[in-house]
């Protein structure tokens, strides 16, 4: 029985759900139902409070999915994934860093265009956001408030100042230009000095709206689709749920509805609902409404690890707090009660670099990379389930040989700076603090090629309450070029970024780690996980190169339904994903307003 009848339900109130929220209610003869498993948390301290951000992390508020362990790492990995209104955007460590504009230009290429070009992108992007610099000055008028540290503190310079001093200059986090060390903006409100989310953004100011119904603790369990007598595409009717009261009910959805449930559970509902494998559905008794192999496929996450120094005993560095020490945690609550200072109020990983590696520059250097490339490819053992198709594969790698290793405006990778000690080289024990003063560099990749997958495990229909049900399989460092590069950063950090002036006079001597790349692909190995940046499960690509939905974000095959969230990033971004999401989810709302008019 149906609950009642909307024009658009968009399936999870997350960072991108509730941009879409914002925007297309802008039209008062739209009426927009939102549905969001989590609970709304407007008024949850943790979740204002910047530096509290790790607290959220295998919470309530997070689906907390698992990899199964990982071949060439070895174990298992948590994957956090927002699970309240605001989403990821809710629990994340909230930094604002744009991606490249080559990034932009590879996502065009591979859907055809339909609009996805350069300076479409910028606009989008900058729509979403204010940024207050740390003059005072305002720039912008999007929903989202995004605040640039008011100085550079002792270690922000001395990073800034020794990467200039080998080539780097600093850049801007929020501009199309990487190539050096920069502060990041963080998305935090400058007047409240609380984190500034998709909730607190866009939701907040638009949640009197009349033709605007959001409700929480509500999971979607299939999207409701009739076949087409004659054969072609088919048509959305609406989507079933199961309410907060445990009652299963449906929604109509007059014109669309919108999956914005995220890189794991976007494709989970679409297999659910009969969107996926032919092969895979029939195993689990699903009816079969699209044959599409590539629903879940093209899993991507930047992997990372990273190296820890130790300080000289006449700086301050913010390990104490890291440590838990109570002198130094009623200090740092002291100084953001009262003057919205210190380590709670901000995400302490503001300090970051994406930086190519000059050895695969000039014409050597060219040679060097093209013969990597080669060898990582002879070397590449597919697997055999993969769908990827051939010519996806061949531009993915075009992609990251051309456009990022032999390109010095390109970011290779993504460095983070922070002056404490992080258990790089125990991975298996993230609690672990070391004694004294440290500071780390967390050394992420910026495009792997490993791709993995995401695809469900039962067709029960209340999977979604939990993450059980699904089975993500990240295949890290299946891509023999991933663990080359990966190590090459982590030399390139000893090396050269460590022992930059002035940064290098602010550590205690050390002995060399890494005397080849041997050891450095062993320490990758042991040392390196994921971050929560996953992304391509529905990849916006042309359906001949294996793509989910095309460049209006519409899924292949089936009218009225659209994908828009990380998940259709067919290549992963440079850095962290937020102002991305951000900015495709501002882009779609042009596009479903213009489809819909």
């Amino acid at each position: 029985m149906s609950l009642e009848t909307y024009d658009v339900v968009i399936v999870g109130g997350g960072t991108s759900g509730l941009v879409l929220a914002n925007r297309l209610t802008e039209d008062p003869n739209l009426q927009v139902l939102v549905l969001e498993s989590g609970n709304d948390r407007a008024n949850d301290q943790n979740t204002l409070t910047p530096g509290a951000w790790p607290l959220l992390t295998n919470s309530p508020n997070d689906w907390t999915f698992q990899t199964v362990p990982q071949k060439d790492l070895a174990r298992q990995i948590t994957i956090p994934q927002g699970k309240a209104l605001g989403g990821s955007s809710a629990i994340n460590s909230f930094l604002f860093n744009n991606t490249s504009k080559e990034t932009v230009d590879g996502w065009k290429a591979l859907n055809g265009d339909q609009g996805w070009d350069y300076a479409a992108y910028k606009k989008a992007l900058e729509k979403s956001f204010t940024l207050h610099r740390a003059s005072g000055e305002a720039e912008g008028d999007g929903p989202l408030q995004l605040s640039v540290g008011s100085s550079k503190g002792f270690w922000e310079k001395a990073w800034v100042e020794g990467l200039g001093s080998v080539g780097f200059p600093e850049t801007d986090s929020i501009s199309y230009r990487v190539g050096g060390a920069n502060i990041a903006a963080e998305s935090i409100d400058p007047k409240t000095k609380q984190k500034s989310y998709a909730a607190s953004a866009y939701l907040d100011p638009v949640r009197n709206r009349s033709n605007l119904t959001v409700r929480t603790e509500t999971t979607v369990t299939k999207i409701l689709l009739e076949k087409s007598a004659s054969g072609g595409d088919a048509a959305t009717k609406g989507v079933q749920f199961i309410s907060n009261g445990g009652d299963t009910q449906t929604a109509e959805a007059r014109k669309e509805v919108i999956l914005t449930a995220g890189a794991i559970n976007s494709p989970r509902l679409l297999e659910l609902s009969g969107v996926g494998g032919a092969k895979l559905l029939q195993s689990l008794g699903i009816d079969e409404v699209v044959d599409n192999p590539h629903v879940g496929e093209n899993l991507q996450n930047h992997l990372f690890t990273g190296l820890v120094f130790e300080a000289n005993d006449d700086v301050d560095t913010i390990d104490a707090s890291f440590r838990q020490e109570r002198e130094a945690v009623d200090a740092a609550m002291q100084d953001y009660a009262t003057k919205g200072t210190g380590p709670m109020s901000t995400s302490n990983m503001v300090t970051m670099a994406q930086l190519p590696l000059p050895e695969f520059h000039g014409p050597e250097g060219q040679m060097r990379a093209n013969l990597m490339l080669t060898q990582a490819r002879e070397a590449f053992v597919p697997d055999a389930s993969n769908p990827t198709t051939p010519a996806f594969a061949e531009a993915h790698e075009t992609f990251v040989g051309r456009d990022v290793l032999m390109n010095p405006a390109s970011a290779v990778g993504n460095y983070v700076f922070g002056p404490a000690y992080a258990p790089f080289d125990v991975p298996d024990d993230p609690g672990h603090r070391a004694p004294g003063k440290w500071v780390s560099v967390a050394i992420e990749l910026s495009h792997p090629l490993s791709r993995g997958s995401t695809h469900i495990t039962s067709a029960a229909a209340d999977q979604t309450h939990t993450s059980e049900g699904v089975r993500v399989d990240c295949r890290y460092l299946s891509h023999p070029l991933d663990l080359e590069v990966l190590a090459r950063q982590v030399r390139f950090t000893e090396d050269v970024i460590s022992r930059a002036e002035p940064l290098r006079r602010h550590l205690k001597p050390f002995a060399k780690r890494f005397e080849d790349l041997e050891a450095a692909r062993d320490y990758v190995r042991r040392s390196a996980n994921g971050t929560y940046h996953y992304t391509g499960t529905c990849a916006m690509m042309t359906r001949e190169l294996g793509g989910v939905v095309d460049g209006r974000l519409r899924v292949y095959g089936v009218a009225g339904l659209r994908v828009c969230d990380a998940s259709v990033l067919p290549i992963e971004p440079t850095a962290n994903p937020q102002a991305v999401v951000y900015g495709v989810a501002e882009l779609a709302a042009g596009f479903i307003k213009e489809d819909m008019a």
